[in-house]
């Protein structure tokens, strides 16, 4: 298989100024050597600014997932997730209001969406981190920009694959990127993403269950996020429901499909062309996907 190249490139406006105190000349070079790296390999331009631009606060993105109390599964009629910006107030309340409804939430915080923006928290993750998650957030932006309607499911499964392949192929190249660290870091994803698949499938086959299978997904998790760095921990250390596991399915439940597309094609620009092609519709998606694994 040829070397995978990631497909970005953007502009990296000089925003000390913007970060004077907080962003390390270290992780604004890094950034910068991820886009000469894009830049270099592929030479596909997104409009707009990424990850240029300071959030006015330096708080998460709260996001509260509600699933059916006995299942991994959006109710009925029902969102299967709430954006709350960064009002913890607002999160609260519909957490509280659904869960009067015999539904479990989970509030999930992160610092980091499809606006990409920086921040202190950002900024802190090791280098391997930030190279994720700038490969997945632009991802997002890149799918968009081009109307590539692919499910939502398999959307989050395919910026997780990019987020992880392309920081594979960075460290090949980049002086600063550790390539253990990087190595170490997709292998302990890959294993979180493989128990939460396997908690999900049990959890749906035997509902009875739930709660001591969730039980034992959280002990499995504490086990796993124990040799994981900060942002893995920020991203999967919470304790664990169906809401909980509702939320992380998007991102597990068609990565290993779509890591072994990626890994048949002969190189990244392949595996993106094949992915314009994709069916809207999630099961003629994963159908239409089987044909090239």
């Amino acid at each position: 298989m040829k070397k995978i190249i990631p497909f970005f490139v953007f502009t990296l406006l000089e925003f000390c100024v913007l970060f004077p105190a907080t962003a390390g000349k270290d992780s604004l070079t890094f950034i910068e050597e991820i886009k000469a790296f894009a830049f270099k390999d592929m030479g596909v331009e997104l409009k707009g600014d990424f990850f240029t631009k300071s959030m006015e606060q330096d708080k998460p993105y709260l996001y509260v997932y509600v699933s059916l109390p006995d299942k991994v599964e959006c109710p009925k009629g029902c969102d299967d997730l709430f954006f709350c910006n960064t009002n913890e107030e607002l999160a609260k309340k519909k957490s509280d209001t659904l869960n009067s409804k015999g539904y479990e939430t989970f509030c999930y915080k992160t610092y980091a969406n499809s606006a990409a923006m920086l921040n202190k928290r950002l900024l802190s993750y090791p280098k391997e981190a930030e190279s994720f998650i700038i490969f997945h957030e632009l991802t997002h932006n890149y799918l968009s920009q081009l109307g590539i309607k692919i499910p939502y499911d398999f959307n989050e499964a395919l910026c997780d694959v990019i987020g992880n392949y392309g920081t594979r192929d960075l460290y090949n190249s980049s002086p600063t990127l550790d390539k253990n660290a990087a190595k170490i870091q997709l292998d302990n994803n890959e294993k979180i993403y493989w128990c939460i698949n396997k908690y999900i499938s049990k959890i749906n086959a035997r509902p009875s269950k739930a709660k001591e299978l969730n039980h034992q997904c959280d002990k499995m998790m504490k086990t796993l996020l124990a040799e994981c760095n900060m942002f893995q921990n920020d991203r999967f250390n919470f304790t664990i429901n169906n809401a909980y596991l509702l939320k992380n399915q998007y991102y597990s439940k068609n990565y290993f499909l779509l890591k072994k597309v990626l890994l048949k094609q002969k190189s990244m620009k392949d595996f993106l062309e094949l992915i314009k092609s994709v069916p809207s519709e999630s099961m003629e998606c994963e159908r239409y996907l089987l044909k090239f694994t």
